[in-house]
């Protein structure tokens, strides 16, 4: 008797690491969409709720327009005091308020398009996000922290747009709220975001360490890693150790400390997901438009007529020198002409990079356009970055991704 019932105990206990094993997700994915309407990046949760991609955002922003009662957050609570220390450097500092005769926490969103500022009730609930394990395709979890917004907040947004994914390296941030205890993802997230010339128009997100099936290839073996770097002033955003530009292989010459911080935290080169275009500050820009100019002088100028300066005539055969980014740690960010030129009607092309002027907050602000039909992966827990180079390279695109089981 006592022989059975061990043996009862054991397979009891296989059968449930196996049925763990085999059931708990390791990734999450999702498809990720281009808005016609706002230029922004959205994928779903919820089944139907589009949240726009914001690296930047410290929390997850999501509206509220039912007047039901939400979960309080204590004001003395861990998850309040977080809200505190990410609180965007753009806003003011928050203010708690009462409900029901309890302090309950408020917290502050940034609003990047419009850029104004809005505080309300910093409270939890569940989301579900479908997965790549076909015995769980679906995952629901508890407890996300998220910032409960009014409409008049995100006014702007497109009609299926419920909230903002923030992804920032951050304690709150989406990602990090599905690693261990919550669901035991790992610490990282990928991205490929689709292009305009995309004919699929789709990308994909995923949480946790993959793979990121291509074509049936992991795509993971695409990605070269370069360091993460923090500004202690400004924790909501991803920096990067930039050592220097080059246009057609040859380097351009700026100051040696051109991309490093200032005394107040300013400079620095980081990645946006709101900016359409990449934002030089204007002597690394001046350099850098020179260098260009000189490289492609066998091409004829176009006046431009967007906020695009440089504007070049594109013909069928048009080709452009390569723009490399050369981090600190020697890795190369190569940048070829679909994601460094903007086409902007049949005959005309622009160069897809900005002028942020002398007081620009960067000195590099990557935007959207440099940063679509690759795959990017943000490895906080190794503080790492992995890049890819453009898909089309190797007749793919984002919407070659895997985002079923």
């Amino acid at each position: 008797m006592a022989k059975s019932l061990l043996l009862c105990l054991l397979l009891l206990s296989a059968y449930t690491y196996v049925f763990a094993h085999y059931n708990h997700p390791k990734t999450l994915v999702s498809t990720v969409t281009k808005n016609p309407i706002l230029p922004i990046f959205t994928f779903t949760l919820n089944t139907n709720e589009e949240f726009f991609i914001h690296i930047s955002g410290p929390y997850i922003v999501r509206k509220c327009n039912d007047g039901l009662p939400r979960p309080i957050i204590p004001c003395g609570s861990a998850a309040c005091a977080q809200t505190r220390r990410v609180n965007p450097y753009q806003c003011p500092a928050t203010q708690n308020t009462i409900i029901n005769g309890r302090c309950a926490c408020q917290a502050t969103a940034f609003e990047p398009f419009q850029r104004v500022c809005g505080s309300n009730q910093f409270t939890y609930g569940g989301l579900s996000m479908s997965s790549l394990n076909p015995r769980s395709p679906s995952v629901t979890f508890k407890n996300v922290y998220s910032l409960c917004v009014p409409n008049i907040f995100l006014p702007d947004f497109p009609p299926g747009v419920f909230g903002l994914m923030g992804l920032a390296p951050t304690a709150l941030a989406g990602w990090n709220q599905l690693t261990p205890p919550n669901l035991g993802l790992e610490k990282k997230f990928a991205l490929c975001l689709p292009s305009d010339e995309n004919p699929k128009n789709k990308g994909a997100i995923y949480f946790g360490g993959g793979p990121y099936k291509l074509q049936n290839v992991d795509a993971r073996s695409m990605l070269s890693y370069t360091q993460l770097i923090k500004n202690p002033r400004k924790l909501n955003t991803y920096f990067l150790g930039l050592k220097s530009i080059s246009v057609n292989k040859k380097k351009i010459l700026l100051a040696k400390n051109a991309f490093d911080f200032d005394g107040n935290s300013d400079g620095g080169v980081t990645l946006s997901t709101v900016n359409p275009f990449t934002t030089l500050r204007s002597d690394i820009y001046k350099v850098f438009i020179k260098a260009f100019s000189k490289a492609t002088l066998g091409i004829p100028r176009v006046k431009s007529t967007t906020s695009l300066e440089f504007c070049l005539k594109s013909t069928k055969s048009f080709q452009v020198p390569r723009i490399d980014l050369e981090f600190a740690d020697g890795k190369i960010w190569k940048v070829f002409a679909a994601n460094s030129m903007k086409k902007v009607s049949d005959d005309v092309a622009c160069l897809a990079f900005l002028n942020g002027g002398n007081a620009a907050e960067q000195a590099v602000e990557i935007g959207m356009h440099q940063l679509e039909n690759i795959l990017m992966e943000f490895d906080v827990g190794r503080s790492a970055f992995g890049f890819s180079s453009a898909l089309g390279l190797v007749n793919a695109s984002c919407g070659d991704f895997q985002t079923q089981p």
